[in-house]
């Protein structure tokens, strides 16, 4: 691993486990097992580092989703993929760290709200991930609707920001409610939607 990909790893890490505000460049700097001049060499400032983690987001999520996505075309199949995937979001912070059933204090979502309010800049970067997530249900569902799965009477940019809102939500009411059983809502969502939207 490239040590500017280990220093934002570790950077998401500390963020995660201690908080935004209560991590410094020197914190991070002794996680990873360098000096701190030389972690400037990497990264300017902070700001810089949140960049860095915000980049690996969208690096990371581009890669998953390629994989996970391969083999379903659209329609129904890519529409189940993706409800199926709720849990998955819920948990985002072990893909974009590469383990396996750990936990946190903080959660990624916990982290962007932080990072949305501490500056205006973060936040129109967030932001751009969220719209770009949602131009890709969009463009689903219009290949959908070409292919003739998808009701064409439904206007594809408000049934995106439906179907985001859904598996957004779930991800985040599951983080509150520990009694949701996302792997069984999931299912039942998807179920319940593509009833209504399908041909």
């Amino acid at each position: 691993m490239k040590t500017k990909e280990q220093i934002v790893k570790k950077a998401l890490k500390l963020f995660l486990q201690k908080g935004f505000h209560n991590v410094s460049m020197a914190m991070i700097a002794a996680e990873v097992g360098i000096s701190k001049p030389a972690i400037y060499h990497h990264f300017q400032n902070k700001d810089a580092m949140v960049e860095g983690v915000l980049d690996h987001f969208t690096n990371k999520m581009s890669e998953w989703s390629l994989v996970y996505f391969k083999n379903a075309p659209s329609g129904e199949q890519f529409l189940q993929k993706m409800f199926s995937a709720i849990p998955m979001y819920k948990n985002i912070e072990l893909i974009l760290l590469d383990e396996v059933n750990e936990t946190y204090p903080n959660s990624y979502n916990d982290l962007l709200m932080i990072l949305s309010k501490y500056k205006s800049k973060f936040r129109d970067r967030i932001a751009l991930d969220i719209k770009g997530g949602r131009e890709k249900i969009k463009q689903s569902i219009i290949d959908s609707q070409t292919a003739n799965s998808v009701d064409k009477q439904i206007d594809p940019e408000k049934l995106s920001l439906l179907i985001h809102c859904i598996l957004e939500g779930s991800a985040f009411i599951a983080e509150i409610d520990e009694d949701l059983d996302l792997n069984t809502a999931s299912g039942d969502l998807f179920q319940m939607t593509w009833s209504l939207i399908k041909k």
